[in-house]
C-alpha cells in the first residue's frame, strides 16, 4: 500500500474543490438543504368530515356538517289513475269530464288520493282528448274506447 505524500494529498484536495467549483454556476441557487429526489413529499388535508384535531379533540371548530345528498328529485310524472270520461262541445264551449269533475279549458280541480289532495288543471280540450297538468308535468289522456 502506498501513501500520498503531503504534497499529493494536497494536490488531489486541490482537483477535487476545483471540480466540486466548476459543477457550481452563478445562475444556480445552492439548496440549503440537500435532499434526494425520491424523498416522498408530505401532503397535508384538512377534511373536516374525517377525524378530529388532535391537540383539541373537544374543541367545537371542526364540528361535522353532513353534506346533502347529490340526488335531484324524480321528474314529475301525472298518474295513472287520472282518467278523461267524457267530454262536450256545444256553442263554443268545450268541457270536460275528468274523473267525474266536469270542467273547462284552463280550470283546476282538486282530486284525492292516497290521502294526497293533487291538483289537475286542464290546460287544452281537443276533439278526442285532454291535455292535463298535474304537479308541473304535462300529459296527453284519451277517452277509452268501448271495447276494452
Amino acid at each position: 500500500m502506498t501513501t500520498l505524500r503531503p504534497f499529493a494529498h494536497r494536490l488531489s484536495l486541490l482537483t477535487v474543490s476545483l471540480l466540486l467549483a466548476a459543477n457550481l454556476r452563478a445562475d444556480t441557487a445552492v439548496p440549503s438543504a440537500i435532499t434526494p429526489t425520491s424523498a416522498p413529499k408530505s401532503v397535508f388535508t384538512d377534511d373536516p368530515s374525517f377525524g378530529k384535531d388532535p391537540f383539541f379533540p373537544k374543541s367545537p371548530r371542526r364540528k361535522f356538517v353532513p353534506k346533502a345528498p347529490d340526488e335531484k328529485p324524480p321528474d314529475p310524472t301525472v298518474p295513472e289513475f287520472i282518467k278523461l270520461q267524457g267530454y262536450s262541445f256545444s256553442e263554443g264551449k268545450k268541457l270536460a269530464i275528468i274523473n267525474g269533475y266536469t270542467v273547462g279549458e284552463g280550470e283546476e280541480f282538486s282530486l284525492k288520493s292516497n290521502g294526497q289532495v293533487l291538483k289537475v288543471q286542464c290546460v287544452e280540450i281537443k276533439e278526442k282528448s285532454v291535455i292535463i297538468n298535474s304537479g308541473g308535468a304535462t300529459k296527453e289522456i284519451f277517452l277509452r274506447s268501448a271495447v276494452q
